[in-house]
């Protein structure tokens, strides 16, 4: 009879021991799947972050996020310009960014999802403050400030877009070479109105 006791005891110990095991190797697998492993994309083991998997690197996701900013802020300001500004040729040239920006907006979101990088879709606090002071200003006052500010802009855009230009990804640099076209053309019409507003 004890024999059998102990005989049931090591059964019973070994049994709740591999029990053990195989729980412990459920919970790794899981933690592997699920989160745990960042190496880990539709079940396949990949190389590095969600930027390395996509094909672009940091810099080009940092243009692309930077160059969302940039976009968002040129349509909203032109749409304000619409309806404040008092020179033809600076509602002329609003209407020209409203379209052309809003167009390269489409072309970069698309870019960025099929490249699993994420984009603003809105501004940052302090470009939503300028905004809404623009939205105060009206006729001559408010054509100076609104050029002025489109060749500044647009300075520091063609310097970002140069940036795009350069990476290595292939689709990103056709993007950024097209579009920085455009938006050194903005640059000389901005630049052209704002002599003749002087």
């Amino acid at each position: 009879m004890k024999k059998i006791f102990i005989l049931s005891t090591i059964v019973a110990s070994a049994l709740t021991f591999q029990a053990c095991q195989t729980a412990d190797k459920k919970s790794d697998t899981t933690k592997d799947s699920v989160g745990g492993d960042t190496t880990m994309v539709n079940g396949n083991h990949v190389a590095g972050s969600e930027v390395v998997e996509s094909g672009i690197d940091e810099a080009g996701a940092t243009f692309l996020r930077k160059a969302a900013v940039g976009g968002i802020m040129e349509v909203e300001a032109a749409k304000i310009a619409l309806k404040n500004a008092s020179d033809q040729k600076v509602k002329d040239f609003a209407t020209k960014m409203l379209a052309d920006h809003t167009q390269a907006n489409k072309e970069l979101k698309a870019f960025a999802i099929e490249k699993k990088v994420i984009t603003p879709d809105a501004l940052p606090a302090e470009d939503q403050i300028h905004l809404d002071e623009m939205k105060k200003m009206t006729g001559a006052a408010f054509d100076k400030h609104y050029m002025d500010m489109m060749v500044t802009d647009h300075e520091k855009t063609v310097a970002l877009f140069k940036e795009g230009v350069s990476n290595k990804d292939a689709g990103l640099k056709e993007w950024a070479t097209k579009t920085l076209a455009i938006i050194e053309q903005h640059n000389v019409m901005a630049k052209q109105i704002v002599t003749g507003l002087k």
